[in-house]
C-alpha cells in the first residue's frame, strides 16, 4: 500500500522531540502509531489471497516460508524506520530513497510499482475469479476462459469505479482489514479453498515445480503480502520517537503481522488435517465465501488502481498532484487497460495467481534493495551493517530464486 505523504527530496531535519505537537495532535505513545500503521499497511487483500497460494505451493512446509518472509519483512521495516527517522520527512518509499540515494531512485521505486500494482491487480481479480468458479463448480477449476472473464469483469467494474467520483468512506476503509481478516479466518477454519492435488491444473499453483522451485516462488509471491512494511516512511518521521521507541513500535507492528499471518496459516493446516477436511463445504457456504471474498476483494482493486494511477502520474515531470487532487482519468483508464492485458496474460499458463504475484514481489525487491543501499551510504555504523545484512540476503534470494523458478 502506498503511504500518504509529500516527498521533499534531500530535505533532512532535526528530529523532535517525542510528546510534541505533530500536526493537528499530540504523539503520546509513538511506538503505538506506528505498530498501527505497519500493520494497517501490511494487512490487507494478502490475508484472504496468500493462506491458500502459500499452502498449494509449500505444502507443509508453509509455516516455515511465511516465517522466512515475517522475518526478513521486519527487518526491511526496521532498517527502514531507523533510517528515516531523522532524515527524511514524511513520504513514501519512493520519496525516501529519492531524498537520500537521489531522483534516480525515487523514479526508479515509482516506476516498479506503478508497473507491479497492475500486475497485483491482475492477481487479485484471477483469485476472486477462481473462488467463484469454485463454488460454482465444487473444486478448483482449471485455467480458462471463463476464470479470465470472470476476472477481466472484475477489474473492468473496479476501473469504472475508479474513474467515476466514488470514494469509500474512512471507516469503511478503517473496517475493512478487520473485515478481510475475519473473512479469512473463516475460510481458513473450513479449510476453502482446498489446496490442488500434487500437479493438478489450476490457477493457484503451476504444475511440474521441483518442491524447492514451488516454495522460493511461495516465498517470492509473499512479498505481495508484504507491500507495506515500507509503510513506516510515512509514519515514523511524523512519530518523533526514539530510537528506542522506534524500534518498540517496529517491533509490535511485526508482531501483529506475524500473528494475524502466521494464525491463518495454522488454522488452514490444522482445517486441512481434520477429519472433517475430508467432507466437501456445502454449497450454500461455499457461495457466501465465494461472494464475500470477491466483494472484497473488488473494494481492493478499486483503491488500488487508484493508487497505481497516483504512482503513475508521478513519473512525468509535471505529475506530482496536491493531495486534494486525483489523478488524470486517462491515466486511470491505461492503469485499467494495464491490468486487464496482465490478467489475460494470466490465462496462458497454470498458476496464473502466483506468477502474476511475481510482479508486485519484484517491486518490492527492487524498493527495499535500494532502501538498503540507502542505509549502507547514508546510515551510521549498526545501520550500514544491517543495511548490507538486508541487502545481501535480498540479492542472494533473487539468485537462488531464478534458476529454480526457471528450470522448475
Amino acid at each position: 500500500m502506498e503511504p500518504a505523504g509529500t516527498s521533499v527530496p534531500g530535505a533532512a531535519f532535526p528530529p523532535r522531540r517525542p510528546g510534541t505537537v505533530t500536526g493537528d495532535r499530540t504523539a503520546r505513545r509513538p511506538e503505538l502509531e506506528i505498530a498501527a500503521h505497519l500493520s494497517g499497511g501490511v494487512l490487507g487483500a494478502g490475508m484472504l489471497i496468500m493462506p491458500p497460494v502459500v499452502a498449494a505451493l509449500a505444502g507443509g512446509d508453509s509455516l516455515l516460508v511465511w516465517s522466512g518472509h515475517l522475518l526478513l519483512g521486519a527487518a526491511v521495516s526496521l532498517v527502514l524506520a531507523l533510517l528515516v527517522r531523522a532524515r527524511v520527512r514524511s513520504t513514501t518509499l519512493a520519496g525516501a530513497v529519492g531524498a537520500l540515494l537521489g531522483p534516480w531512485a525515487e523514479r526508479a521505486v515509482d516506476g516498479a510499482f506503478a508497473i507491479a500494482f497492475t500486475a497485483g491487480q491482475a492477481a487479485i481479480a484471477w483469485f476472486a475469479a477462481t473462488c467463484l468458479l469454485t463454488a460454482a463448480g465444487g473444486a478448483l477449476p482449471r485455467p480458462g476462459t471463463g476464470g479470465l472473464l470472470l476476472a477481466l469483469g472484475i477489474l473492468v467494474v473496479a476501473v469504472l469505479a475508479a474513474l467515476g467520483p466514488l470514494s469509500l468512506p474512512a471507516v469503511v476503509l478503517r473496517l475493512r482489514p478487520w473485515v478481510t481478516g475475519v473473512l479469512a479466518l473463516a475460510c481458513a477454519a473450513w479449510g476453502w479453498p482446498a489446496a490442488p492435488a500434487a500437479g493438478a491444473h489450476t490457477p493457484l499453483a503451476p504444475p511440474g515445480l521441483s518442491s524447492g522451485g514451488a516454495e522460493w516462488l511461495a516465498l517470492a509471491a509473499l512479498f505481495f503480502a508484504g507491500v507495506g512494511w515500507e509503510s513506516v516512511t510515512a509514519v515514523v518521521p511524523k512519530a518523533a520517537a526514539g530510537r528506542r521507541r522506534t524500534a518498540a513500535g517496529v517491533a509490535l507492528g511485526a508482531a501483529s503481522v506475524a500473528v494475524a499471518y502466521l494464525g491463518l496459516a495454522a488454522v488452514q493446516r490444522l482445517a486441512a488435517g481434520a477429519p472433517a477436511a475430508q467432507d466437501p463445504v456445502s454449497a450454500p457456504l461455499r457461495w457466501v465465501f465465494a461472494v464475500a471474498t470477491a466483494t472484497v476483494l473488488a473494494s481492493y482493486c478499486f483503491t488500488n488502481v487508484r493508487t497505481a494511477a497516483r504512482i503513475a502520474a508521478r513519473l512525468r515531470p509535471s505529475g506530482r498532484l496536491p493531495a486534494e487532487r486525483g489523478p488524470a482519468k486517462a491515466v486511470i483508464a491505461a492503469v485499467g487497460a494495464a491490468c486487464c492485458a496482465f490478467a489475460c496474460a494470466g490465462a496462458a499458463a497454470d498458476g496464473a495467481v502466483p506468477l502474476l504475484l511475481l510482479g508486485p514481489a519484484a517491486a518490492a525487491l527492487i524498493g527495499y534493495a535500494l532502501a538498503a543501499a540507502a542505509a549502507v551510504r547514508r546510515g551510521g555504523p549498526l545501520l550500514r551493517s544491517a543495511g548490507a545484512a538486508v541487502l545481501l540476503v535480498l540479492v542472494g534470494m533473487t539468485v537462488l530464486a531464478v534458476p529454480l523458478l526457471s528450470g522448475g
